[in-house]
């Protein structure tokens, strides 16, 4: 398979082809819809070309980038709002970690603890039985095959 260009032009075109159509009074979700016609592309493959390239450029190409991460003076706000109202917001985004089955707290834990030695008390129990029947079984082996006078 062969480039049909040079690296990044798709994204190069897409991004004057929108300025164009910006630039003659469209607004902007317009003009990604317009160049997504032309180009047979989607919408959001347009968006994405032409946001990429935007960012790439001195100044950002006029486009209004928003930070990544917290600045330290919103930190240090948002630290000394949850000290002083005692609330905390979530650390992430998404789904809550998931809590034991039992609960957290030391009697729960207390209750796993003792469950688990009992399961390991029965395994143990069902080892010992079964090495003791496979030491039946072997004693009865030898001794049949005495009687056949194998040994």
């Amino acid at each position: 398979m062969q480039a049909s260009g040079a690296r990044g032009s798709v994204g190069k075109a897409s991004y004057e082809a929108v300025r164009r159509h910006i630039d003659a009074g469209k607004k902007a979700t317009e003009a990604f819809r317009l160049v997504a016609q032309e180009t047979g592309r989607s919408t959001a493959t347009v968006q994405t070309a032409y946001y990429r390239v935007a960012r790439s450029l001195p100044g950002g190409g006029g486009v209004q980038l928003r930070p990544r991460k917290k600045t330290a003076a919103r930190r240090t706000a948002a630290k000394s709002a949850t000290a002083s109202n005692g609330t905390r917001t979530p650390a992430r985004r998404g789904r809550p970690p998931k809590a034991p089955a039992g609960g957290t707290s030391a009697a729960a834990i207390a209750r796993q603890l003792s469950d688990a030695a009992e399961a390991l008390v029965a395994h143990i129990a069902r080892l010992e039985d079964e090495v003791a029947a496979a030491r039946k079984d072997r004693e009865r082996l030898a001794a049949i095959e005495r009687a056949l006078g194998r040994r």
